[in-house]
């Protein structure tokens, strides 16, 4: 199947197989919901028009870039089809994330950047959109009833991340890579359109446009949002419209986790699949999972902006394997481990390169990718994620993922945001501090017991907890960790010179 795929993709036009395979359902079935809104397939491909008609009024034209930053909403869905039928490139974005929306918008010369503008308001960080910032226009003509013709070696999706400096970058996809992406996480699964889709992590990243947007619309299944994560909206919706899957990072697994545990899991029975990305699930998690959620898979898996999903439990694996990997190479692609880091091949899902050029090499000509992530791989091809490669804390010779630690301590009722941080130390090396937004009263033993009770090691506990009132963020939203190291040793060295520990 995957090299009929590549034979045949160049040629294939993937937005019109989308279109077409949504005019084809039942105009009165639902297409999309929120917690107190819902959208018909008719009334979707009526306003999807509608907003085509005014990206095009505004200037968006085939293979010109329209950035969409929006939360959850119903809206996303109308625009990201609007993209499509324009035959324009999608940027999908953070809606809050102002300084990396102004930027790229710059870098990528967007037509159309699209807000949602009574979450925005008049911050004049905006201002500087000008002409680019996109105004609804009611008088605008209604746009094609098809999308305008987009093969699949054309550029249809700009996947943005970033490298260790904080430059944005933006992973070209074309159609096909884009589709390739969707398709083989959908096959993974086995789902259908009788399985409705849980939005639960933001679409303004790859996973949820991946696995959340696209996957609903592959199989015309209903797309269930939830516009902002509160796991008594997700409990709802799961059991309002009985879906079946969803991923979603670690903490939000701690939550449904604990709500099934504490309310039993009869209001979310009907959910199947629950993969996890970000930092691996902790094997104490995953054994919680099973007792409080039997007939759902919980494991997680590995997948990058430049690749999309890569690595995956197969769905008969045994508890080991589940519990202490994140799975084996999908179809279409390979995994090498080169001085400790992740390299990938596959040339079904694999970007096309960067939008601003790929300065440090990571595409070889031969197909092969460096992530910047360090693992370990099994001899029979199972892959252990440990983190990026630079992020990498050695405490007492042992390698420390900063982001797994993170993501536990994310799901403590009085941490907004954290970043996990190394210090140096005469005897392990380096020890690791907490750099804690708080949301409410927080201490170190309180951070400390809450890693206990999820099972995180003890050698992953945070020793050493400083506040903050906001994480510095690059461009595209990645922790500075270079700025942090430089608060958190000044902080250590003032703690030591008052005798404090």
């Amino acid at each position: 199947m995957a090299e009929t795929f590549l034979q045949n993709a160049g040629m294939r036009d993937f937005a019109a197989e989308e279109w077409d395979r949504l005019c084809a359902r039942d105009p009165s079935a639902l297409a999309v919901a929120e917690i107190d809104r819902e959208i018909t397939v008719g009334e979707l491909i009526y306003q999807s028009r509608m907003r085509a008609g005014q990206l095009i009024a505004q200037g968006a034209e085939p293979g010109s870039r329209v950035i969409v930053a929006r939360p959850n909403v119903i809206e996303f869905v109308v625009d990201y089809l609007a993209v499509r039928l324009c035959g324009a490139v999608l940027v999908n974005l953070p809606w809050a994330a102002g300084n990396s929306i102004t930027e790229l918008a710059k870098i990528l010369d967007a037509k159309v950047v699209v807000l949602t503008e009574h979450l925005v308001g008049d911050n004049p960080l905006f201002d500087q959109l000008g002409d680019r910032r996109f105004c609804e226009d009611e008088t605008a003509e209604i746009g094609p009833n098809r999308p305008v013709t987009r093969y699949g070696e054309e550029l249809a999706w700009l996947a943005c991340t970033s490298g260790t400096t904080g430059t944005p970058k933006a992973a070209m996809h074309t159609g096909a890579t884009w589709q390739r992406q969707t398709e083989v996480f959908a096959q993974h699964f086995g789902l259908t359109k009788d399985d409705p889709i849980l939005v639960s992590s933001p679409v303004g990243h790859a996973v949820s446009l991946l696995f959340g947007v696209r996957f609903s619309l592959l199989l015309d299944s209903p797309m269930i949002l939830v516009s902002r994560w509160k796991i008594d909206t997700a409990v709802d919706l799961i059991e309002r419209y009985k879906c079946t899957f969803t991923v979603a990072p670690t903490p939000f697994l701690i939550d449904m986790v604990s709500f099934a545990e504490k309310n039993g899991n009869e209001r979310v029975k009907s959910l199947k699949f629950f993969p996890s990305a970000g930092a691996p699930v902790p094997r104490t998690l995953v054994r919680r999972a099973l007792d409080a959620l039997p007939g759902c898979q919980v494991w997680s898996y590995f997948g990058t902006s430049e690749v999309g999903a890569v690595t995956a439990c197969p769905l008969d694996a045994d508890l080991e394997h589940r519990l202490d990997t994140d799975g084996i190479a999908m179809p279409g692609s390979k995994t090498r481990i080169v001085d400790n880091e992740l390299q990938l091949h596959s040339p079904e899902q694999m970007m096309k390169g960067y939008w601003s050029g790929d300065p440090n090499g990571r595409l070889h000509d031969d197909g092969w990718y460096q992530t910047g992530d360090a693992c370990d791989q099994r001899e029979d091809g199972y892959i252990k994620m440990v983190g990026r490669a630079q992020d990498i804390i050695l405490r007492g010779g042992e390698n420390i993922s900063p982001l797994e630690i993170e993501n536990t301590l994310l799901s403590h009722p009085c941490v907004e945001d954290v970043a996990i941080i190394g210090y140096p130390d005469d005897r392990l090396g380096s020890r690791l501090a907490a750099v804690v937004v708080q949301a409410g009263n927080v201490s170190l033993d309180g951070l400390r017991d809450h890693c206990k009770s999820v099972g995180l090691g003890k050698a992953k506990w945070p020793e050493f907890m400083m506040l903050i009132d906001k994480i510095p963020l690059s461009a595209i939203g990645k922790v500075q960790r270079g700025v942090l190291e430089d608060y958190v040793w000044d902080e250590v060295k003032k703690t030591v010179q008052k005798g404090g520990s």
